[in-house]
């Protein structure tokens, strides 16, 4: 804004260009430090923008030079200007901006970031159909219904992106129920233990990016992702359970970061040709795991396995039951696989494997592999 302006006393037919400027950015931090200041020019400018659409508008302010009445009179504004894209940064010691509710139901907005000192106070469902991305980045909430509230009120939101305070109390159960969202990521700083967490409902995700550190309680997922390609997830070992782990079981790239889980039963679908990945981080994230199911539904050769470099704690002091439904002997991935966990599971009791038609030959084969005959039950059903 300030080149466009200081360009146009060059020529006649620049005067007018700043008016017509798409992207504009505002920041309390390049203005004078009179109070009251900063929110005349940008009005100034809103009230003299000719383009017919506002393409985007970042305002960076601090409520103690322009106030929060000030601060939506310019959002107000803006949105007066059809803006697609609203970005608003708000610095403040103590109080927070809350977001006006008359400005949840505009029409045209695609894109809405909000950032720190912003409250989202809303006891009814809102209307923001456009909307296909929000940034909810260290907001504070009045409560629970007001993130229910803010994300059914999205039916077409695409992309969400959450970044909390753990010592954030204000909500318990931050529940994410968006059947439309296709990409989620969620951040959790450092902080106190706190009796709250998250509920996921997005049967629609392809892309999870999940980092929770200390201070939650637990974290749901309702629906299994069917349709999840890429997840990356680093976490506490006292939320993760079966019930996350359960919800990957589409995914084809797949990033963990999770310290030994307490796992003692795990039950893993194979649909996807990559699933063998999934298998060897969980192997070597749970060291106590005593039941292991795997599930054929693939029925056709995935990608070759590679074997963890170590063997897992589960495997040599832990394992005991172990159970392969739809197991295709014929396949050598999944014989690799099996004679793996047979020839390293010590404590194994019973292993029994679910197969059309096996040889004979291989039946001896995975006999053979067995550590203690004598101590396990091995069944080919």
């Amino acid at each position: 804004m300030k080149d466009a302006i200081a360009t146009s006393v060059l020529s006649k037919q620049w005067q007018s260009l700043w008016k017509k400027m798409h992207e504009l950015k505002f920041d309390y931090r390049d203005h004078n430090l009179t109070r009251g200041t900063f929110s005349k020019d940008v009005c100034t400018c809103l009230l003299s923008h000719k383009a017919p659409v506002l393409q985007s508008l970042h305002l960076n302010v601090h409520l103690d030079r322009c106030n929060p009445e000030d601060t939506g009179i310019l959002i107000g504004v803006a949105f007066g200007l059809h803006v697609l894209k609203l970005v608003l940064e708000v610095q403040s010691i103590g109080q927070d901006f809350i977001f006006p509710r008359s400005l949840y139901t505009f029409k045209t907005l695609e894109i809405l970031k909000l950032k720190c000192k912003v409250l989202i106070d809303l006891p009814s469902q809102l209307c923001l159909k456009s909307l296909r991305t929000l940034h909810l980045h260290y907001v504070d909430y009045k409560d629970d219904e007001s993130v229910v509230n803010l994300l059914s009120g999205c039916p077409n939101l695409r992309t969400l992106s959450v970044h909390r305070h753990a010592i954030s109390y204000t909500v318990n159960t931050f529940t994410i129920a968006v059947p439309s969202l296709q990409k989620l990521s969620i951040y959790n700083s450092h902080g106190g233990d706190q009796n709250w967490g998250y509920v996921i409902n997005a049967p629609s995700l392809k892309y999870l990016k999940i980092k929770l550190f200390s201070g939650l309680g637990f974290f749901l997922i309702e629906n299994v992702m069917t349709d999840l390609e890429e997840a990356t997830i680093v976490i506490v070992p006292k939320i993760i359970d079966e019930n996350i782990l359960g919800s990957l079981t589409s995914v084809t790239r797949l990033s963990l970061k999770i310290s030994p889980l307490a796992l003692v039963s795990l039950e893993l679908h194979e649909n996807k040709e990559t699933w063998w990945n999934l298998l060897t981080s969980m192997l070597d994230i749970s060291p106590k795991l005593q039941v292991l199911k795997l599930i054929n539904q693939l029925g056709k050769a995935s990608v070759k396995w590679n074997q963890p470099k170590n063997v897992p704690e589960c495997l040599l002091f832990h394992l005991e039951i172990f159970m392969w439904k739809g197991y295709t002997w014929q396949r050598a991935d999944e014989k690799e696989v099996a004679r793996y966990i047979l020839g390293n599971a010590n404590r194994l009791k019973r292993a029994t494997f679910y197969s059309k038609r096996i040889s004979h030959e291989d039946e001896e084969d995975l006999k053979n592999v067995v550590r203690d005959t004598s101590s396990c039950q091995l069944l080919f059903k």
